[in-house]
C-alpha cells in the first residue's frame, strides 16, 4: 500500500509538471540555449516572459517532489534572466502590470533588455554555484555577442550582490569547505606525505581514459534517443507526457 501510494504521488507531481511545461513550453529543459540564442541577437521574446518563470519554479518543485533528476544550474540562470528582463522594462503584459509612469519608461528597449538579461543570468550563475566571476565569464564566452566595459562592471556587480546575499540567507553554507571564500581541500596529503603510491597513477590514468570512451559512447546514444524523440516524440504533446510518466 505505501509503495503505490508513494508511486501516485510522484505521478501526480510529474504530471503537474508536465501540464506547466504543456501550458509555457518554454519553461521545459534547462533554458540556457534559449538564453544564450537571445543574448546572440535571436529575438526569442517568449522565453523571458513571467508566466514562464512561474512554470519554471513551480514546475521544479513538482520534478523535485517526483523524485526526478534535476539540475539547478539551467533553471537558475534561466529565471535570473527572466527576473533581469522584467526589471528593465517594469512592466508584464501577461499579468497587467506596468509603470510605464515611472524611471523604468527609459529603460525600455531592446538594448537594455538584453544587458539586463545578461545581468540576470550571471547572477543565476552566481546563485547556483557560488561563483561571482564565474557567472561574468560564462556570459561573456559563451552568451552574450555585445559586450562592453560598463556590461562587465555592471554583471560583476550584480553576481556579487547575488551571492552576498545568498551567504546572509545561509551563514552556515557561507564558510563551509564549499563557501564563498574556500579554496577547497587538500585531502590527499596527510602530515606531509600522500595518501596513494606511484604505482597506482598508471591506474588512476587507466580510469581517466576509460571515462572518456564512456563519456563519448554516453554522448553517442544519447544523439541517436534526441533523434528518435525529435521524430516520433516531440510533435505530439501528449506522447511527452506518456512518456513523462513511464520514466517516472
Amino acid at each position: 500500500g505505501a509503495f503505490f501510494s508513494y508511486q501516485f504521488f510522484c505521478l501526480f507531481f510529474a504530471l503537474m509538471a508536465g501540464g506547466l511545461c504543456w501550458r509555457e513550453p518554454a519553461a521545459a529543459g534547462s533554458g540556457i540555449p534559449e538564453i544564450k540564442a537571445f543574448l546572440n541577437g535571436v529575438n526569442l521574446s517568449y522565453v523571458v516572459r513571467m508566466p514562464v518563470l512561474v512554470a519554471k519554479v513551480l514546475g521544479m518543485c513538482f520534478s523535485c517532489s517526483a523524485g526526478l533528476p534535476l539540475g539547478k544550474e539551467g533553471p537558475m540562470i534561466h529565471a535570473g534572466s527572466i527576473i533581469g528582463g522584467a526589471v528593465s522594462q517594469g512592466n508584464t503584459i501577461s499579468f497587467g502590470f506596468d509603470t510605464s509612469w515611472n524611471i523604468f519608461q527609459d529603460l525600455r528597449n531592446d538594448h537594455t533588455k538584453r544587458d539586463y538579461i545578461t545581468f540576470g543570468a550571471a547572477a543565476g550563475v552566481a546563485a547556483a554555484f557560488k561563483a561571482p566571476i564565474g557567472g561574468i565569464l560564462l556570459t561573456l564566452e559563451e552568451g552574450a555577442s555585445f559586450w562592453s566595459n560598463s556590461v562587465t562592471f555592471r554583471s560583476f556587480i550584480c553576481a556579487v550582490i547575488t551571492q552576498l546575499t545568498i551567504n546572509l540567507l545561509f551563514p552556515k553554507d557561507s564558510v563551509s569547505s564549499s563557501g564563498m571564500f574556500a579554496f577547497g581541500l587538500f585531502e590527499n596529503f596527510y602530515d606531509g606525505k600522500s595518501n596513494y603510491s606511484i604505482y597506482e597513477l598508471p591506474i588512476f590514468a587507466a580510469i581517466g581514459c576509460a571515462g572518456g570512451a564512456l563519456g563519448a559512447l554516453f554522448n553517442y546514444f544519447n544523439k541517436l534517443m534526441t533523434l528518435y524523440r525529435k521524430k516520433h516524440l516531440n510533435a505530439y504533446k501528449w506522447k511527452r507526457m506518456v512518456e513523462l510518466c513511464s520514466i517516472t
